[in-house]
């Protein structure tokens, strides 16, 4: 297993993490966690070098208010294979969050349920305009100072799902020692997008790399096209090798979380964490490249994603596109509502609160008609919905 710096911490931290948010589960019941499974998969990465654990209070739960499976698992894993051996991360859910208080008290009962003294790494969980501001007048910067003081909290970081310019905000709000934002070859624009990565590289912190699948999108929906033109580079690998030999590539990245759910998952993860640090060639990224383009064009929305459309009315018009031209590319459907109803409508930046003002117009290199392109997202989502 390779370790790399986690920004300012200066911890060494294994460039894979272990994210505890698809452990196996009894059934089809996603709040059950086949305990005796996932602690097999858990021991047998911790063997293979992994030391950084991540889970969050609603992980495995069927209600992000109420505390989920995931973490009282992780407890019971860390009593079996030592406290000592991994870093723990954890998260506070900041939506579920109503009084000053209450952040206080989701940490307390996070550490009950890890059944630990002290995080190593706790996050302001999935920031969201939304969300943001409440916090925020809390009182959360007196909170975060707090439990470093404390000692129940080591480090403070953030996860992030929003837009570019609330993402600087956040970065100038405390001093964070570390972020987590979604990262992969397909979206590099999407959200804060690798700008924003560099940006908190730029000043020092640690930087997790989530979703470096796309939720296994990237590793098994991938047209067969796609794999054409990464096999013509004369490299043989998996598309789940190619997709995480892309994030490791990136010199920000200090590990990527994986949700391994069954051994095979380990096993591979453990044998491309261990492969060379030799980084991708230029014909290897040309053909990445090639790949992300084909994936976009399949959508039918010519859009780049440069961020220099803005909408009055709040709509984030690339991210917009970018789940609609995914969705296509993929035809996932599952996983295109979830997104859209949790990182667009969730956050007020659906494509239907587009009134066609035409303030957007003139403001797209590619000349897209962007009015007409949201109804058409909007269109599509609502349909995609209603017969879910």
């Amino acid at each position: 297993m390779k370790y790399r710096t986690f920004g300012k911490t200066g911890e060494k931290v294994s460039v894979l993490g272990y994210g505890t948010m698809r452990l196996p589960i009894i059934g089809d019941d996603y709040g059950k966690v086949d305990e005796a499974e996932a602690m097999k998969l858990v021991r047998r990465a911790v063997d293979g070098g992994v030391n950084y654990i991540d889970t969050s209070w609603p992980y495995h739960g069927l209600d992000q208010n109420k505390g989920g499976a995931s973490e009282p698992f992780v407890g019971k894993a860390l009593k079996e294979i030592g406290r000592d051996k991994v870093f723990v991360a954890t998260k506070l859910p900041i939506w579920a969050v109503e009084k000053t208080e209450d952040m206080d008290m989701f940490l307390d009962r996070q550490l009950e349920r890890l059944g630990t003294d002290y995080v190593d790494f706790y996050l302001v969980h999935n920031i969201m305009k939304c969300t943001w501001g409440n916090v925020v007048n809390l009182g959360l910067h007196d909170f975060l100072d707090r439990i470093l003081k404390s000692g129940k909290v080591r480090y403070v970081g953030f996860s992030f799902h929003d837009t570019p310019e609330l993402f600087r905000e956040v970065l100038d709000f405390y001093d964070f020692s570390f972020c987590q934002h979604i990262c992969n070859y397909h979206d590099i624009n999407f959200q804060a997008g690798m700008a924003g990565i560099r940006a908190a590289a730029n000043r020092g912190m640690g930087f997790v790399a989530m979703e470096p699948l796309m939720g296994g999108m990237l590793a098994n929906q991938l047209p067969r096209e796609t794999m054409d033109i990464l096999d013509a580079t004369g490299v043989r690998r998996s598309a789940a090798a190619w997709a995480l030999r892309w994030v490791w590539d990136q010199p920000e990245v200090s590990l990527l979380l994986s949700g391994m759910n069954s051994m095979e998952q380990v096993e591979e993860n453990l044998r491309l964490a261990d492969e060379s640090d030799e980084p991708l060639s230029a014909e290897e990224l040309e053909a990445l490249d090639k790949v992300r383009a084909l994936l976009k064009s399949k959508g039918g929305i010519p859009c780049t994603e440069c961020g220099k459309c803005s909408c009055p009315k709040g709509v984030f018009i690339p991210a917009c596109f970018s789940l609609y031209n995914g969705n296509h590319a993929f035809d996932v459907i599952h996983i295109s509502m979830m997104n859209y109803g949790m990182a667009l409508k969730g956050m007020g930046n659906e494509a239907a609160l587009c009134d066609g003002c035409g303030a957007c117009a003139g403001q797209c290199p590619q000349g897209l008609d962007i009015p007409a392109q949201l109804r058409k997202v909007a269109r599509y989502f609502e349909h995609v919905q209603g017969g879910w």
